[in-house]
């Protein structure tokens, strides 16, 4: 039995043009460095910004807020849970001064489930 090539349509191009396109919209999608990507994101910035004269400190405790959102209705419905409250959270540390603290939100499917770390420094 004979193929006929010639009016076989070509797919090496298209299939090649196809990945192309899924990996532009891939690295679109998370793309957390340049705002919120869909897929993951984790950024760090600072908490406030007065570091007039600010010490370093040399000790450091984090405080975890935890979202999960329900993205599928539309009823805005969200559960937000704290792992422990920043006073506690210093005191396990040792901590009698804090001098600045940094906060790093992680958030996973576009904000569905978004985590903050308030990240305390100081002695």
């Amino acid at each position: 039995m004979a193929i006929d090539r010639q009016n076989t349509p070509c797919l090496e191009g298209s299939g090649l043009r196809l990945f192309g396109v899924l990996v532009a919209m891939l690295s679109v999608a998370t793309a957390g460095c340049v705002g919120q990507g869909m897929l993951y994101t984790r950024v760090v910035s600072p908490y406030s910004s007065d570091f007039h004269n600010t010490p370093a400190g040399c000790k450091a405790c984090r405080v975890n807020e935890h979202a999960i959102k329900e993205p599928f209705t539309g009823a805005n419905v969200s559960v937000t849970f704290t792992a422990h409250i920043v006073e506690e959270a210093a005191r396990t540390a040792g901590m009698t001064n804090l001098y600045y603290a940094d906060m790093e939100t992680l958030s996973i499917l576009n904000g569905i489930y978004k985590r903050k770390t308030l990240i305390i420094c100081g002695d």
